[in-house]
């Protein structure tokens, strides 16, 4: 008997302690039975034979394990196994999750046995329900998953530590955007996603109101390292976790723009490639009408120079300057020709065309020229290249455009590298022009295809000829690009769509 009861009964002589102690085990929501030595019911509480779902009358004398049930004998084997122990003078206590399942409602129960001290002729099993605490449980579990899964589901990194930086949460993303496996982060100190500095000052401004506020920092775009070193693009956004005020975790999202930047940076190119055709169109216009402007007035020109120069002979003093007079406008009539190309005044029948044809036979008219006398030229021609459509003497003065010019660069000496293949899944012939010439400036390779720009001397070059391979290439709605650095010369590389009919036909064979 406590202290407390026994204060109680001295207080108040018509107070009963057992009928007391009995008040309390009959409304305590525990259920409570008393079990002999020989593992049979005494007597049961309430609300355990609320748990059974039995009679009160059919507990007492009961064996304990048909109260239990097969599937909760592993509580009554652990009963036994103490009994068979050594030591029981001081008692024993064992508790162990059971299960019971009344009317198709499962409860989930925590057994808990009590062998009083002294050597008892009974011992005690507690029944402590927590089916509410199990089902909170499993609620909880599945949130948890539900939400494990969402962040490792998302695309973006996403990243959480410690106040001390050691990192607490890394997603699939973050593991995919940054290189780091599983057993980096264990180690892995939050700092080391940055360059110098940047992580403190991240938590700077997520302590600042003008950030998106106290705790927050929105769309910040910087630079996070990757595992390997490699600088990558992203666009933050992260916070501080608070408990209470205080500060306990911060975390970061983060989002690659790697492919968003490719996506500008092509924009931005066609706008420019846009912006150069509609240049070039206009320059087409003025040089047209400016070709044939000049064209007639020229034709004067030589006509009327030849018939002087007949009929003052060769021997005459002023031949050699009218043989001057016709020479200039000879070449004069050229430069208008190149302008009338230029200008697409020109029309040419488009057909099937072997672009290796092509390449083989610019090179057969060039090769014995003595430009190219100490020239090296390899081929790398793809025998299985589909035809295009298009015309093969204006692709051949494409050709011939681009290797006379690599060849002018390396002022003779050199090695020029022409190859040809198929890309995109063999949509698209592709011709590449290499040479190993000093290179192009940076400044310059905007402006090579401009009419009339040229870096060659004056009188040596009238600047055309890439401008006519633009023309040329656009007519045959093909794409040209030139790449160049000091150290390995310029490539030319040109694009042209290959002839659907001639893929499929050959697909079906």
């Amino acid at each position: 008997m406590t202290d407390a009861v026994q204060s109680t009964a001295n207080k108040d002589p018509s107070f009963s302690p057992y009928h007391f102690l009995n008040t309390i085990l009959q409304e305590t929501p525990n259920g409570v039975l008393v079990v002999g030595l020989d593992h049979r019911l005494i007597h049961a509480n309430p609300a355990a034979v609320r748990f059974s779902g039995l009679p009160y009358g059919d507990l007492p004398g009961g064996a304990i394990g048909e109260f239990l049930g097969k599937k909760n004998a592993a509580l009554l084997d652990l009963i036994e196994k103490q009994f068979q122990a050594e030591n029981q003078e001081n008692g024993w206590k064992i508790s162990q999750e059971i299960d019971f399942s009344l009317d198709d409602q499962r409860r989930n129960l925590v057994g808990v046995v009590v062998y009083p001290p002294a050597l008892s002729d009974y011992y005690l099993l507690y029944l402590i329900d927590i089916t509410q605490q199990k089902m909170l449980e499993g609620r909880l579990r599945r949130r948890n998953a539900f939400f494990q899964n969402l962040i490792d589901s998302s695309v973006d990194g996403i990243i959480a530590s410690d106040m001390r930086g050691h990192i607490v949460l890394f997603n699939s993303g973050a593991h995919a955007l940054l290189g780091y496996d599983e057993q980096d982060t264990l180690s892995l100190h939050v700092t080391k996603l940055y360059n110098e500095g940047v992580a403190y000052e991240l938590i700077k401004r997520m302590r600042s109101d003008d950030f998106g506020g106290k705790g927050k920092l929105l769309r910040q775009q910087m630079i996070v390292k990757h595992k390997n070193g490699m600088d990558i693009p992203v666009s933050f956004s992260g916070g501080i976790i608070y408990d209470h005020d205080q500060e306990i975790a911060t975390f970061g999202l983060f989002t690659d723009l790697r492919a968003l930047q490719k996506i500008e940076e092509n924009l931005e190119h066609t706008h420019k490639m846009l912006m150069h055709s509609e240049k070039m169109a206009g320059l087409g216009r003025l040089a047209a009408g400016v070709a044939h402007e000049i064209n007639n007035p020229m034709s004067g020109i030589m006509l009327y120079a030849n018939l002087v120069q007949e009929e003052l002979g060769e021997e005459h003093p002023l031949s050699a300057d009218l043989q001057t007079i016709i020479h200039e406008a000879e070449r004069c009539k050229v430069i208008v020709a190149d302008l009338l190309e230029f200008s697409h005044q020109n029309t040419y029948e488009m057909e099937l065309v072997d672009l290796n044809d092509v390449i083989q036979k610019t090179l057969t008219i060039l090769q014995h020229q003595p430009l190219f006398q100490n020239v090296t030229i390899i081929r790398q021609l793809d025998p299985e290249l589909p035809p295009i459509y298009g015309n093969a003497t204006r692709l051949n003065q494409v050709v011939m455009n681009i290797v006379v010019n690599g060849a002018q660069a390396m002022s003779g000496k050199g090695r020029l590298r022409i190859t040809s293949r198929t890309r995109s899944n063999k949509d698209l012939n592709e011709i590449s022009i290499e040479d190993s010439g000093p290179g192009i400036e940076d400044d310059l390779l905007e402006k090579i295809f401009e009419p009339f720009f040229t870096t060659k001397e004056t009188g040596e070059g009238t600047g055309l000829g890439l401008s006519v391979s633009y023309a040329i290439v656009k007519e045959h709605k093909g794409s040209i690009r030139v790449t160049s650095t000091s150290k390995t010369g310029t490539t030319f590389t040109l694009k042209f769509p290959v002839v659907m009919e001639n893929l499929i036909g050959e697909n079906h064979g």
